[in-house]
This record gives C-alpha cells, sequence and structure tokens, in this order.
C-alpha cells in the first residue's frame, strides 16, 4: 500500500509546494530591496516540484518509505507557508506595519533558513530513493548504486569507521560452509582434544599449534568444531580463508576481519582503529596498508589484560594469496618468539603443508599433522562415510548388503579424504540402485583420479578452449563472472546461443571441477558489477582442483589442461594489454583525469582489466617481462599516453594524474622487475644524464604540480625491494621528493610513518648525516620542524618512539613555528599521541599558548565533522588555561577568528568550535596589544562568499562585547567590513556587500563612528576608492557606490549603538549556517 500513499502525499505537497511559491513571488514583488534569497528559495520549492512529479511515473515506489519523506516536505512547506503568510502585506498597509513585518522578517530568517536547509535535505534523500527504485526496475547502473549506497549511510565517526573497518562476516561464512557441505557428524572432530599437542597448547596462553593436513582432510570441519566448542568457556576469533573471495584471501583482509572482532568483544580497543583512522580515513584499510593494520592488531592484543585469555582460529592460511601470505607469517611468528611475554593470545592455524613458507615458518612451533602415520582421522572418515551412505540409502531404498559393499568401497578407495566421499555420494545419487552397483566397480582412487576422468571426458574439439578457461580461472586475480569469462576466452555467438550460454556449456562439462556462484560484497567491489544478472562468479569446487592443474600430468592425453603458470601469466598479461590498446581504448579515451573510466557494452572484462592489469604485469618473471615488452613498444615507450590513460582509470589511489616516465610508473606501481631493467640499460645506455633520470620528478616537468620522484613514488608504494633498488643505484634521499615542497625523501618517509622505510633510508650515509645535522641544528636553537616534529604531526607513536629512543631527539625542540612535537600531534588529530608524549615521554605543557594555538589548527577542523577532542583533551587534562595569551596577547579565540574565513567549507566545525571554546570559559572580550577584539580578525571577504554572520553573532549574544568595538586604530566590524570588500571586490556576488552591511546596521552599528585616523566607515570607503591606483579602477568605484548607496540610505529601525540580546537569537538557531 505505500505506493498508493506516495502518491496521495505527493498530490498534496504539490498543491502546498504551488501555495508557497505563490506566496514567496507575491512578497518579492511587493518588497522593494527584497533579499534575493527569496528567489532561490522559490527556485528551490519549484525544484522540488519537478521531483515530485517524477514519482509518478516510477513502476512501484514499495519498500523505500517515500511516503514519509514527501509528509516531511509537506510539513516543512506548511511551517513556511505561515512564516511568510505572517509577512505579507498589503499596497495600503501603514509604513510602519510595513516596517515592522521587515522587522519581524530578519528575526524569522534563520528558522526560514534552517527550514529550506531540511528541505534541501529532504529532497537529496527523494533523489536517492527515487533512483534506488529505478534501478530495482533496471534503470540504473552498478556505479550509481554504490554512490547510493554510501549516501544513505549516517552515524557517528566511531560508525563510520567501523563500516570502513568492516569486509566480511566470519560467522557468516562459516554457516555457509555447514549449508554448502551438511552439519558435522556426531562425534567427528572430537578426538583433536584429546591430543597432547592440542592439551598443551589450550593450557599454557600464550602458544600457537599448527594443524595441517592434505586437501579434503576435513580441517575446514575440524575449524566449525573448535569455534563452536571454544566459544563456550572462552572468548574466540576466527577467520575462514578461501582464494575465491577477494574478502577473504589476502593479510590485509584477514587483520581486517580479526580486528573487527576484537572490537566487537572489547569495545574500549576501538580507540587503536579510530585515531589512526581520523587522519587517514579509507586509506588506512587498503591492500598497502597490512604492516599498520598487524601495528593495530598487536598493540590491541598487548592493551588486553594479562589475565585475559584470546583464542584465534584461523582456517585455510594457505588459501591466503602468495604475495600477502610471507609477511602475515613472519608477524605471527615474531608474535609468538619475540613478543611472547607481551599477550595471552592462543592461535591454531589449519592449512595445507604448502606453500613452502608455512612449513618455514610454523616448522618449528606445535603441529598436528593429518597426513603423518601417528595422527589418523580414520574415525571420523569411518563416522562419516556412514552417514553419506545411510542418507544415499534411505533416499534410494537400498538393502542393507549393498549399504555395507558401498561403505567399504568408499573406505577402500577414498584415500581418508572427506571431499571424495562428498563428491562420490552426490554421483551415486544421480544412477538407479542398478547403476550404483555397477558404478562402485569403476569408482576413481583419491581426488586426482576424479579431476583425470573428467577432464579425459572432455570433446577433442572442445579441450583448446576449456583449457584457456581453466588457465583463467586458476590465474585470475579474482573469480570472474561469467560474461567476463567468455571475453576472456574469446568465444563468440552462434545463431541461436549467446557467448555467456556457450560458456556455461563449458563450464558444465567441467563436473566437479568448476561451479557457479554469487559475487561477495568483497568481489562485487572489485568487479564493478552489480547486476544480479552478470554477478554471478566461476571458481573452482575445491583448491585441490587448482593443485592439480598446476601439478604435472601423469596422463599424456590430458597435459593440454595443466596450467604453466609462468606461461599463463604472460599470456594473460599479453590479452590484456591487447585489448587495452585496440577495443577496450575506447573506454579510457576522451576520459578526463578523475572520470577515468566508463563502460562499453560487449566488454565485460575491460572492467577487471581496469583494476588488475598492473598486478598481473607483477607476477611475470624476467623472461616473461621481456617478452611482453617487446610485443607492447607503445605501451612501454618511456612516455605513453595510452599507459597514463589506463594509470588514471585505474581504481589505485595515485599520486599524480600527469604523465609520468616509464621508471617512474614502475615505482608507482611496485614493478620491481621492470625497474630493474629499465635501470640497468639506462645505466648503460646515458651515464651522464642517469642520476638525473633517477631523481626526476614525476609530471611534465621537474615541476610539475603533482610530480614524484622515484624513489617517492616507491615510498607510497610501500615496496621495500623497490627502495633498495633506487638506493643502489644513488637515489637520493636529501633532495626534495616532490614538487610542492622541499621535503627530502627521508623527511617524506617520517611523515608516511613507514618504520621499515625509515630505517631503510637512515642506514644510508647520507641518511645518518641527514639526522645527525638534524639534531645538531635542534642543539643549536635554530627553529625548524625536525624529523620528530614531522612524526608528531603524522599521529606515529612507534615513529616517534624510535626517533626518542634510537637518536635521542630532544622532546622540547622547537620548530619552525615555535611549537614543540606535543603541539604538532594535537594540530595533526592525534590526542592518543600527545597523551603519550605527557605521560609516558614527559613532554612539558608550559608553552600554553603554542598548545592552545595547535588546538585551534587541528586538523579535524578541516572535517564536516569534529567532535572537539583536542580542546577538551588540551583543557581538561592537560589542565591549560583557555584564556593563555601569547607574546601579542591573542587568545584561543583570536586563533579561531582568525582562521575561520580560510576554512570557508567547514565553518560549521569552525563555529562549533568557538562555541566549545566559550562553554569552557574563554573571555571574548580580551584584547590583544594591538587592542582587537577576537571578532576583529574576523575576514569578512576571505572566500567566493561573504563569511557567515553567526560566528560574529556568537560574540555579541555573550553580552561582554558591543557591535561598536574599536581597536586601538579605532576600527569597527563596519570598518572592517569596509576594508576588507575592496580586497576581493569583483570575486564575490554585489549582493552580499549588502547584506553584510545592512545587518551589521540592523543590529546597531554606528556608521558615525570615526577611527583613529577620522575616518568613517564612509569615509574610509572613500578614501581607500581616491587612493587606488589600478589600472582598471571600474570594480573599486563600483564597491565604492555599492558602500555610498547603503551607508547613506539604509533605513534602520533605531540608530543607537545597542547589543546584539534584545533581538534574543538562540544558539540553537544559529547553529544553521546563515550565508
Amino acid at each position: 500500500m505505500e505506493g498508493l500513499g506516495a502518491a496521495a502525499a505527493a498530490e498534496q505537497l504539490v498543491r502546498d509546494a504551488f501555495k508557497l511559491v505563490q506566496l514567496i513571488r507575491s512578497i518579492r514583488d511587493k518588497y522593494q530591496g527584497a533579499p534575493k534569497e527569496l528567489e532561490a528559495w522559490r527556485q528551490e520549492v519549484e525544484d522540488l516540484l519537478g521531483l515530485i512529479k517524477n514519482i509518478e511515473a516510477l513502476p512501484t515506489l514499495d519498500g523505500y518509505e517515500i511516503d514519509a519523506t514527501i509528509e516531511s516536505c509537506r510539513t516543512i512547506c506548511r511551517g513556511l507557508i505561515d512564516i511568510f503568510s505572517g509577512l505579507d502585506f498589503t499596497a495600503s498597509d501603514s509604513r510602519l506595519h510595513k516596517t515592522w513585518l521587515a522587522i519581524k522578517g530578519i528575526d524569522q530568517e534563520p528558522v526560514v533558513i534552517k527550514h529550506f536547509e531540511e528541505l534541501q535535505r529532504f529532497k537529496g534523500t527523494l533523489l536517492i530513493k527515487i533512483n534506488i527504485s529505478q534501478f530495482t526496475q533496471g534503470y540504473q547502473t552498478a556505479q550509481d548504486v554504490q554512490f547510493i549506497k554510501a549516501a544513505i549511510q549516517p552515524g557517528t565517526e566511531e560508525e563510520r569507521c567501523l563500516k570502513s573497518l568492516f569486509i566480511t562476516n566470519p560467522t557468516d561464512h562459516r554457516d555457509a560452509i555447514i549449508t554448502a557441505k551438511g552439519v558435522r557428524v556426531e562425534g567427528t572432530c572430537e578426538w583433536i582434544t584429546s591430543t597432547d599437542e592440542y592439551k598443551a597448547w589450550i593450557m599454557s596462553p600464550p602458544s600457537l599449534l599448527w594443524l595441517s593436513g592434505g586437501p579434503g582432510k576435513g580441517k575446514t570441519f575440524i575449524s566449525i568444531f573448535l569455534t563452536k566448542r571454544l566459544s563456550e568457556s572462552a572468548h574466540v576469533i576466527y577467520f575462514f580463508c578461501d582464494n575465491k573471495d577477494a574478502s577473504r584471501n589476502t593479510a590485509v583482509a584477514i587483520i581486517r576481519g580479526l580486528l573487527y572482532q576484537l572490537i566487537d568483544k572489547y569495545p574500549r580497543l576501538l580507540h587503536h582503529v579510530f585515531t589512526p583512522w581520523k587522519l587517514q580515513q579509507d586509506a588506512l584499510f587498503n591492500s598497502n596498508s597490512f604492516e599498520s593494520l598487524w601495528r593495530i592488531f598487536q598493540t590491541m592484543l598487548e592493551d588486553l589484560d594479562l589475565g585475559t585469555d584470546l583464542i584465534c582460529v584461523l582456517d585455510g592460511l594457505d588459501e591466503c594469496a602468495d604475495d600477502s601470505l610471507p609477511n602475515l607469517l613472519q608477524k605471527i611468528k615474531i608474535l609468538f618468539t619475540e613478543s611472547v611475554d607481551k599477550h595471552r593470545l592462543s592461535l591454531i592455524i589449519l592449512s595445507r603443508r604448502h606453500p613452502e613458507c608455512l612449513e618455514r615458518m610454523l616448522g618449528s612451533f606445535p603441529r598436528i599433522d593429518l597426513d603423518s602415520d601417528q595422527v589418523s582421522n580414520q574415525p571420523d572418515i569411518n563416522s562419516y562415510i556412514t552417514s553419506r551412505v545411510a542418507q544415499l540409502a534411505e533416499r534410494k531404498g537400498i538393502s542393507t548388503s549393498l549399504v555395507k559393499h558401498i561403505e567399504e568401497t568408499f573406505r577402500e578407495k577414498s584415500q581418508d579424504t572427506f571431499l571424495w566421499v562428498s563428491f562420490m555420494a552426490d554421483d551415486l545419487e544421480k544412477q538407479t540402485v542398478p547403476g550404483i552397483e555397477k558404478a562402485l566397480q569403476t569408482l576413481p582412487k583419491g581426488l586426482d583420479e576424479i579431476y583425470e576422468r573428467i577432464l579425459l571426458s572432455i570433446k577433442p574439439d572442445n579441450i583448446a578452449i576449456i583449457a584457456t578457461m581453466l588457465k583463467w580461472i586458476s590465474l585470475a586475480m579474482f573469480p570472474l563472472t561469467v560474461p567476463q569469462l567468455a571475453e576472456a576466452m574469446r568465444i563468440n555467438a552462434s545463431g541461436y546461443l549467446s557467448k555467456e550460454e556457450l560458456c556455461e556449456s563449458y563450464i558444465e562439462s567441467c563436473g566437479h571441477l568448476l561451479q557457479l556462484s554469487r559475487l561477495s560484497d568483497a568481489d562485487e567491489e572489485e568487479s564493478q558489477d552489480a547486476s544480479s544478472s552478470i554477478s554471478i562468479r566461476v571458481t573452482f569446487v575445491h583448491q585441490s582442483v587448482k593443485d592439480f592443474l598446476f601439478g604435472l600430468a601423469r596422463h599424456h592425453a590430458i597435459s593440454a589442461f595443466h596450467v604453466n603458470k609462468a606461461q599463463g601469466d604472460l599470456d594473460i598479461a599479453c590479452q590484456l594489454l591487447s585489448s587495452m590498446q585496440n577495443e577496450w581504448l575506447k573506454c579510457v579515451e576522451d576520459q578526463r583525469p578523475w572520470q577515468g573510466y566508463k563502460d562499453i557494452n560487449g566488454y565485460p572484462l575491460a572492467r577487471y582489466a581496469q583494476s588488475n592489469w598492473d598486478l598481473h604485469l607483477k607476477r611475470l618473471q624476467d623472461k616473461g617481462l621481456w617478452q611482453l615488452i617487446d610485443r607492447n613498444p607503445l605501451f612501454f615507450s618511456d612516455m605513453s599516453a595510452i599507459r597514463d590513460k589506463w594509470r588514471n582509470a585505474s581504481s589505485k589511489e595515485l599520486s599524480s594524474t600527469e604523465a609520468i616516465n616509464l621508471l617512474q610508473f614502475s615505482c608507482e606501481f611496485g614493478l620491481v622487475a621492470l625497474a630493474t631493467k629499465l635501470l640497468k640499460r639506462r645505466k648503460l645506455t646515458s651515464p651522464f644524464t642517469f642520476q638525473r633520470y633517477v631523481n626526476r620528478l614525476a609530471g611534465h616537468s621537474d615541476y610539475g604540480l603533482s610530480g614524484r620522484s622515484p624513489l617517492c613514488l616507491a615510498i607510497d608504494s610501500g615496496n621495500t625491494e623497490l627502495i633498495q633498488l633506487l638506493l643502489s643505484y644513488k637515489a637520493n634521499i636529501e633532495s626534495r621528493c616532490t614538487s610542492w615542497n622541499s621535503e627530502s625523501a627521508l623527511q617524506y618517509a617520517t611523515k608516511r610513518g613507514d618504520l621499515e622505510i625509515f630505517q631503510i633510508l637512515a642506514g644510508t650515509k647520507i641518511g645518518q648525516r641527514i639526522i645527525d645535522e638534524d639534531i645538531k641544528s635542534i642543539k643549536k636553537g635554530v627553529k625548524r620542524d625536525s624529523l620528530l616534529h614531522l612524526a608528531a604531526g603524522s599521529g606515529n607513536g612507534r615513529m616517534c618512539s624510535y626517533l626518542l629512543k634510537r637518536y635521542n631527539y630532544d622532546i622540547e625542540a622547537e620548530g619552525a613555528g615555535g611549537q614543540t612535537p606535543i603541539c604538532d600531534a594535537i594540530r595533526g588529530n592525534s590526542v592518543a599521541l600527545a597523551r603519550i608524549f605527557v605521560n609516558q615521554w614527559g613532554a612539558s605543557t608550559a608553552a600554553a599558548d603554542k598548545i592552545l594555538k595547535a588546538a585551534a589548527k587541528s586538523r579535524k577542523y578541516f572535517a564536516v565533522q569534529g567532535s572537539g577532542e583536542e580542546l577538551e583533551f588540551v583543557i581538561s587534562e592537560l589542565k591549560i588555561d583557555i584564556n593563555a595569551r601569547d607574546e601579542c596577547g591573542q587568545t584561543i579565540l583570536h586563533y579561531a577568528f582568525e582562521r575561520m574565513p580560510q576554512l570557508w567549507y567547514s565553518s560549521e566545525t569552525c563555529y562549533a568550535f568557538a562555541v566549545r571554546c566559550l562553554v569552557l570559559g574563554a573571555d571574548p572580550s580580551l584584547r590583544s596589544t594591538t587592542g582587537q577584539a577576537p571578532f576583529h580578525l574576523y575576514r569578512w571577504f576571505g572566500h567566493p562568499r561573504i563569511a557567515p554572520f553567526r560566528p560574529v553573532v556568537l560574540l555579541l549574544r555573550d553580552g561582554r562585547l558591543g557591535v561598536n568595538e574599536q581597536d586601538n586604530r579605532g576600527m569597527t566590524l563596519l570598518h572592517s567590513l569596509v576594508n576588507d570588500a575592496f580586497g576581493r571586490y569583483g570575486d564575490f556576488k554585489r549582493n552580499d556587500l549588502f547584506n553584510g552591511l545592512s545587518w551589521l546596521l540592523d543590529v546597531g552599528a554606528d556608521r558615525t563612528l570615526v577611527s583613529s585616523y577620522g575616518m568613517t566607515a564612509l569615509q574610509l570607503a572613500k578614501n581607500i576608492c581616491d587612493d587606488s591606483t589600478d589600472v582598471e579602477r571600474g570594480p573599486i568605484i563600483e564597491a565604492y557606490e555599492d558602500i555610498a548607496d547603503v551607508l547613506e540610505n539604509y533605513a534602520t529601525v533605531s540608530n543607537q549603538p545597542q547589543r546584539l540580546d534584545p533581538l534574543d537569537w538562540s544558539i540553537e538557531i544559529l547553529e544553521e549556517d546563515d550565508v
């Protein structure tokens, strides 16, 4: 019934909105000098009318609560009608009555503005809901839906942080495994708890236990059993890896999953993630953030009380991506060796023995080996066989003797693998009872024979194309959809079958090798495909299939299907680059850098290439890379427009959208092999220009707006191997590494906060010299931002600790602005680090003015939202006097008001900061040494629109300041506004000048007051105009004429100086922007 409700509500809203438009137009036409906002408001309502009419065209409105949103709009419209009705008048009304109505209008203006802002917000909500409704009917693209999803997510900063952290729900995955594979057979898996290794592990935290075994040995069922059993008596976190799922097959995904569960169980740990997230936002959770996330994970473990035992179960760790698994294992090994006394985590890892890094990193820890003769899962496999055969017998009505024969055959040929039993039981269910008896004679032995039989059954005409399909499924970065796979296989539609239908027929011919499943959320984000018709992915049924294809063929007839990884990687990279330079080029041509990519019908694989072409390049070994370069000379030329188009279209966060050379490209994308080849060749062919080549900044010139050196790009990519390679070729860590400032690579790395990279750079002779000179400058009293200041400003406590302990940096060193490192931490929005500076490292808080200035300049106030955490910390914890002054006599309110107009795009948070200062006891009447109150520093025209009035109103409302307060030069707010106007006239709307002047006059500004130079505000304007020597004096004269018109002719109810209190504007009303 919601559709009917929305339609009825829309009809009523149309009537009210039309009435409101007519009323606003009537007032505008009758009232001389009516505010220009009236016309804008009328247009706003008419836009809403147009939007409401679109609702009638929607096929369905079910499920979106559009009627409730429309009703909210109608309520606002009725409120506005009441206000504007009270302001309307007839031509016969007396002048006094009209003037009173105008004054009443000024008093109502904040309320009207608030209503229209609410109306605009509801209009945006309506548009979103309409778009969603259209999408369900097939009118909207997948990309739009992703935007809509993000747009309708409300919540606090903490909630948004957790939403960004969340990647997958391990409980859902565990339940999905149970749904797919069946419930654990009663009595199975329980043997694990009686082993000596398990008992020792569970009784002596912190400890690590490795349970290894071949494919199909039941490791995942043991994991499920352990997560449920252990959760009965302990806090358990867990993760089920899956190499087919982008949200479950990387080290970053694993750590994100564990962090989310830790915070869920121990909410007080949230701040460990929240603090760096406030600075880095979603970049904290990208694919290059493993080091940062592991550091957070380890800190959380150490923050738990040593009496708090925590258990972690990691299943299928062998399915973690090859490029991230070694780093994860190295961290785990250190956690249970060097750092074992700092936490109480008990970890059990269940995986295969391979890849080799598992054996190398975990081999020294206690282990249960399912493949060993000493450990047998025979009781479990027997129970499972009995259970599956019983199900089969019940469905087919099989005799007892045949049941016994099936069980014996299963035990003989299963090789103790659960997966084999599952496959064969499924196959026998498709047979008749006589067919079952016959099939038992030819059942394959073990998983490999199952796979061999499937491949041997492939028709000869299909061998080549199915081999190509298996290669793509084996080597793709994430599972492909059916349309993507069809394009990858270069399938052409037949007379009656589409490419997708043909592809599905090839998939079906592979039997137990492949399966179709729906994309996970993470994979949908990777593939950029949200349409339900193409969100089915093709994957192997089990990891053992992939292992089988990578292995050596024992049967010559199926050798064509086996995947040579090196050759396969080259084939795929060549195919992607060929299409990127030909048919897919239209996807990135004519696109501006910020647009990047557009979908073209018929090329679903191009979307995959957009996100993954560089990853396929990374996989190539030297020989393959040289072959790829030889086959694609245009793409790998030193400067390539095509390559730059695909760079800009990439989903990666690029350092620059400008053209870059091939070395810079290799560093930006972490292509070590390519960088090595380029450096070797360039040094041989151009030895005299080689150093310039190594250190050249990215962009068309060395002074490009977004330029970074190759070393800087390598630092951004976090690739230590690349960094060491560049250093071996004498990359300069001392000269500037970006085009926008003079920071060296060492300073840049310090701000980035990667300690490992910093240690590599600092370990060089030049790096050590830079640090020595940095420390000497501090001792000499030179005011400059040291490495410690940079680290503190970036909020990196680990880097600060290292600099203090390793190099004995002075914690009280003064930076370029006379600030100490604790000030940089506060300004950088790192309260947690500032707290460590004081409580652990003994930093002084004596420089109260510098600390207050840091709080006023906190990066938080660049954002749309802010909690004032820095200010609360400074006042409440550090016990700083909020009215402390600097050498110029300025207070925190002076800093805030001087800064506000510069941050016009975040005026809301700046205003909230000033409010909080007053609440905490800031005195707005305190003057600087030049006699200026805080509002005298307010710049009225520091940005494209006149600055908001409400910060000034806030101080006037306090009651300790009047609108006509003068500084030592006799300048009032009226003088200041006039003076500011000439500096930016022509850059803002003429109406802004009228609004500013008339507003000050309305609240009591005295236009007759003279400055110490003997000038009123009008005389000041005349003086500035007369003294102007600009060739183009037209705008100056125009500004003077506008000012004179207002100051000479604008009439107010009273011209007597007054406080603002009689208008009785509340803080609540003023919280809405009045510009």
